[in-house]
């Protein structure tokens, strides 16, 4: 069994007699009756049915797939009216298609979806290809692919291209000033991007952006950029409204040598996917205008006919959406990583069991407010903004709130409680984390280079130690770093501490005075040359005067590594058995089998 991709500190923990009952409540398990649950996994002994998982997958997942579910509902009914069908062969010929433009059989196109998409080649077959085929009638016309639009996709993935600088300026007034101030000096451009640009993504980069090819700007400013010469500067372009561009040509690119029949099939896949997601959009709010919908699950609604109502999770244009068929459909998609989580959580309750720990209601009122308090600041009367945290927190996660307090505040508390007593703070941690944070840091100039780039390394080096100042280094650093942020800094980087996470860098730049230059510094794959511009003193002195703080931090890290480590080695002497993907796993028997084998 492959371990649970989250971290035991963000999966979903909480008891599973609450949870199954809390399931429960909201949501009516399936109505078939049996006298043994089919089981989805076994943990420890303890087992895990496919109602319950059923249960939970629509708990978290059934609004979300709800919304799917009546899409196809549409689609389906709509395709029955019009009498339009999708035989298996049609299916079966779309994906071998599919798979052709990736140079794949069919099977290893369905294995690919299997492994890394965790789609099986049935939920492949009726939830994609089914739909995308049934759009693709309904839309008729709307789909049709011209040689025009041909050529155009063609010349913009393969056509020539021409690398410009751009300068966004907010009003015709400026950009007017501007374009003639850069004409009369041209080489002032990427200057006067950085002080003026009003884009923030290229005036980091100089106004350098991706090549422009044609067809992937509005009209006007490809006609701009492409009349350019190398050097040369356009009028400035109204790309939006209040955003004026003025382009720079850098160079020509000439278009790749490729024959476009060759590619005329990804051409077409692709021109067709965009033309599909556009008519598909249009074709469902069409549908969805039209028809009459009433969603039942996860409301109040007080139904007339409460037999149909009870077992309905939305009635389309007069007909029951089943709401088995919804949480067969919740388990289908969600179900393996929900099973996940509910071993995770599941295998620290047994912990919790074992250790006779609790979790109460006014715990987690208090890991709560703990989080208001560390993360948001108070309210005007002092009080944690709890409300807030909680808006913020659900919305991130995508959780209910009762939801969020039991899948993600109490597996916090459950593995705090269960590591507590093995955390402790030394003297040497203290002392450490004040030098770290609070000690004398080394004010730096850096050029970084690849971890082969010797040669260069020390080819600039030279260059610097001609010329021991802190333009020419800055100089050196813009032009020759490989890192970009320290090439737009012009090597400039943050003061480096004690215990930095970089010894070799940190000693380095501690064995520096002012005005002196490293050696060529081997560090995390990278080659790097120092230039020392000083020295931080720090601000606080006296440990005591942090200590309480420094304690409490170092004792939440040391915590976190240590509930990580307590959660791993429960699940890797956890006795599983998935019966979702058919991986046991038992750890006594394999250790017993090993010992065996050694005597």
């Amino acid at each position: 069994m492959k371990k649970p991709v989250k971290t035991i500190l963000c999966c979903s923990f909480v008891l599973l007699v609450s949870v199954l009952t809390a399931c429960a409540a909201d949501v009516p398990a399936p109505a078939v009756k049996v006298e043994t649950p089919e089981l989805a996994a076994e943990v420890n002994g303890d087992k895990i049915t496919k109602r319950q998982l059923a249960a939970e997958c629509l708990l978290l997942y059934g609004q979300d797939v709800l919304q799917d579910l009546i899409g196809k509902t549409l689609i389906e009914n709509e395709c029955l009216r019009q009498n339009i069908r999708i035989p298996a062969e049609e299916i079966d010929a779309e994906i071998v298609r599919t798979a052709k433009t990736f140079k794949l059989s069919s099977a290893e196109f369905l294995q690919l979806l299997a492994e890394q998409r965790n789609v099986s080649a049935e939920e492949y077959r009726h939830d994609t290809v089914w739909r995308v085929l049934a759009l693709s009638k309904l839309a008729g016309q709307r789909l049709n692919i011209t040689e025009d639009a041909i050529n155009e996709a063609y010349e913009s993935k393969f056509g020539p291209a021409v690398q410009v600088r751009q300068l966004v300026l907010g009003s015709r007034a400026e950009a007017d000033r501007t374009v003639q101030e850069l004409r009369q000096q041209p080489d002032t451009f990427v200057n006067v991007v950085k002080n003026r640009s009003i884009d923030p993504v290229s005036q980091a980069y100089g106004g350098l952006i991706q090549p422009v090819r044609r067809f992937t700007l509005p009209t006007v400013a490809e006609q701009a950029v492409f009349a350019l010469k190398p050097g040369e500067i356009s009028n400035p372009v109204e790309m939006f409204a209040g955003q004026f561009v003025i382009f720079k040509c850098e160079q020509y690119i000439p278009a790749q040598d490729v024959d476009k029949q060759a590619v005329r099939e990804q051409l077409i896949m692709k021109l067709r996917e965009s033309k599909l997601r556009r008519a598909a959009e249009d074709v469902y709010k069409e549908l969805q205008n039209a028809a009459k919908i009433q969603i039942i699950f996860g409301t109040d609604i007080k139904a007339e006919n409460a037999g149909v109502y009870a077992s309905s999770a939305a009635i389309v244009n007069g007909k029951p959406v089943s709401r088995n068929e919804l949480a067969e459909l919740c388990l289908r998609k969600h179900g393996k990583d929900v099973l996940n989580d509910i071993i995770s959580r599941l295998i620290v309750e047994q912990a919790c069991r074992q250790a006779n720990i609790q979790i109460t209601d006014k715990d987690i009122d208090g890991e709560i407010r703990e989080m208001a308090v560390k993360h948001l600041p108070l309210k005007e009367n002092g009080s944690p903004d709890i409300e807030l945290w909680l808006k913020r927190a659900t919305e991130e996660s995508g959780q209910t709130a009762a939801v969020y307090r039991t899948h993600t505040i109490v597996p916090v508390l459950a593995l705090k409680r269960l590591t507590q007593k093995s955390v402790q703070v030394t003297q040497e941690d203290v002392q450490r984390s004040f030098d770290a944070n609070f000690g004398k840091k080394v004010r730096c100039l850096a050029v970084s280079f690849g971890p082969q780039d010797h040669r260069r390394a020390q080819e600039v080096w030279d260059m610097a130690n001609k010329q021991k100042t802190p333009e020419n280094f800055g100089d050196l650093a813009e032009k020759y770093a490989v890192d970009p942020d320290i090439r737009l800094a012009r090597g400039v980087i943050p003061p480096i501490g004690r215990y930095s996470g970089a010894p070799e860098l940190e000693r380095e730049a501690f064995s520096l005075k002012a005005g002196e230059m490293s050696q060529i510094v081997q560090s995390d794959e990278a080659l790097v040359i120092l230039y020392c511009l000083g020295y931080v003193e720090p601000a606080v002195t006296k440990i005591d005067e942090v200590r309480a703080d420094l304690i409490a931090d170092i004792f939440e890290k040391k915590q976190k590594m240590a509930a990580a480590m307590y959660y791993e080695n429960l699940f890797e002497s956890a006795r599983l058995d998935n019966y979702l993907t058919g991986e046991s796993r038992n750890p006594q028997v394999r250790e017993a089998a090993k010992n065996s084998g050694m005597r």
